[in-house]
């Protein structure tokens, strides 16, 4: 095996300097534990955070410091975010076991990794040969099955390794790291990086390549006595052009991109050593979070929408709609008794003209009104009136009609739904929804006002 490249890659500047920043950090050993956890954490966090980020993870900074130290969940992320940065938090604590053995890896431990940072199976956007729109079943800790090549920015395809040709790349890439790791002249920043192109072009999984690769390379670097490297999601851009050069041959950039992060990561245990703050501008946001969840312990935040227009049209759509639909399919009920029957809604503050809701929606009264290019403004503590009437009891001496309605009044942050006397029925912020336990109480107080008003008549 030729290995001049590599050692080549190992007699430069940058690994002259790493290699000096090392030699300080054992000079002034031994520091407390205190400093080396601290470092450790600070690292860690940041670490799952930016490598989670890089592949699309919608976790901030603050939001997963606060999952990882204190479990609580990030309000509107999704629950696979915050699994993808659990099981990512359990790779390297598997990682740090590695090491702390003082073992070496094997393709079962990547295996094994791969299962962490995946956490459970789960269905992928993919497309066929054919470019159809289809699903793929990612499964954990095995080689992928069918190709994974993606369309780069520019229309182009990269390919990776064939699923047929994955087993004989990852053993071939297992042998070189093995002989590589032997020579003491090849530096583990050199062996590290080479390691993560070379795994990366195999991509030998679905998904999880990229953060598996630099779990990997972060493997190399701390079996040698080495921090960890933490490649931020802002340089997310440089880092994928510095791997696209080396599909060319042209290594070093991405061995010198690694360098400057491990040169950070160094320099951060010096400053640590000596005394001085490693806190950095986004650890601001890991403060917020935290201070946050103290908030949430002793106050309750119940208000976080204030009508707007908007607001107010996105309520009549996805709440009243399905409200005043059920109201009907219930009402319909009693039809038999009556000749016809009107569900006509109005609006005050001439908002819009009445219409007859059984013939249409607010969606398409909207969509209508935008249309002929009206403009739809709903003023402060505008209300709508629901009526529902039956109309001419189907009897010839009494031919009565019965008539109830609901009113809806639009406050500064919430709703509040009447009934015909305006004694309040419900009340909402608008961030809540009309669930199913509401829509029977409303529905059930209408149907006793009927029943009310014919036994009346009677």
């Amino acid at each position: 095996m030729n290995l001049r490249l590599e050692v080549e890659f190992s007699q430069t500047e940058l690994v002259e300097n790493i290699d000096s920043l090392k030699n300080q950090i054992a000079q002034l050993r031994p520091f407390s534990q205190e400093i080396e956890d601290k470092v450790m954490q600070k690292l860690r966090l940041e670490w799952n955070y930016h490598s989670n980020a890089i592949e699309g993870n919608r976790l901030n900074y603050g939001e997963t410091v606060a999952f990882l130290m204190t479990g609580i969940t990030a309000k509107g992320k999704s629950l696979k975010d915050h699994l993808d940065i659990r099981g990512h938090n359990e790779a390297i604590l598997f990682l740090l076991s590695i090491v702390k053995d003082e073992r070496d890896f094997t393709e079962s431990d990547i295996r094994a990794l791969h299962e962490m940072i995946l956490v459970e199976p789960y269905d992928s956007p993919a497309k066929t040969a054919d470019g159809t729109p289809t699903k793929k079943r990612i499964t954990l800790g095995e080689y992928k099955t069918s190709a994974n090549h993606v369309k780069t920015i520019t229309g182009e395809t990269h390919y990776y390794a064939s699923p047929e040709e994955t087993p004989a790349k990852m053993q071939e890439l297992m042998d070189w790291y093995k002989e590589v790791s032997l020579y003491s002249a090849i530096h583990p920043l050199v062996l590290a990086a080479l390691f993560h192109y070379k795994f990366v072009a195999i991509h030998p999984f679905d998904d999880g390549n990229g953060r598996l690769s630099r779990i990997l390379m972060n493997l190399i670097l701390m079996r040698n006595g080495y921090p960890p490297v933490v490649i931020k999601m802002e340089n997310r851009q440089v880092y994928y052009s510095n791997l696209s050069m080396a599909d060319t041959g042209n290594y070093f950039p991405f061995i010198e991109f690694i360098g400057d992060y491990l040169t950070t990561s160094l320099n951060l245990y010096l400053k640590a050593i000596e005394g001085g703050d490693i806190d950095e501008p986004e650890d601001i946001d890991k403060e917020i979070a935290l201070f946050k969840l103290e908030l949430q312990s002793k106050v309750k935040i119940d208000i976080r929408e204030k009508k707007s227009n908007e607001i107010t049209k996105r309520i009549m759509v996805d709440q009243l709609d399905p409200l005043f639909k059920k109201v009907i399919q219930k009402v319909t009920q009693f039809e038999e008794y009556f000749i016809d029957k009107s569900f006509p809604v109005s609006f005050d503050e001439n908002i819009m003209n009445n219409f007859k809701y059984e013939e249409s929606s607010f969606q398409d009264y909207i969509n209508k009104l935008q249309r002929h290019g009206y403009l739809i403004e709903i003023p402060m503590n505008s209300s709508i009136n629901f009526k529902i009437i039956l109309i001419k009891f189907k009897n010839f001496t009494n031919k009565f009609n019965s008539n109830t309605s609901i009113n809806i009044k639009f406050n500064e942050y919430d709703y509040c739904i009447y009934d015909e006397k305006f004694k309040p029925i419900l009340t909402k912020l608008y961030n809540d929804n009309i669930v199913q336990q509401d829509q029977v109480n409303i529905i059930r107080h209408i149907i006793n006002n009927i029943k009310n008003n014919i036994q009346k008549n009677l």
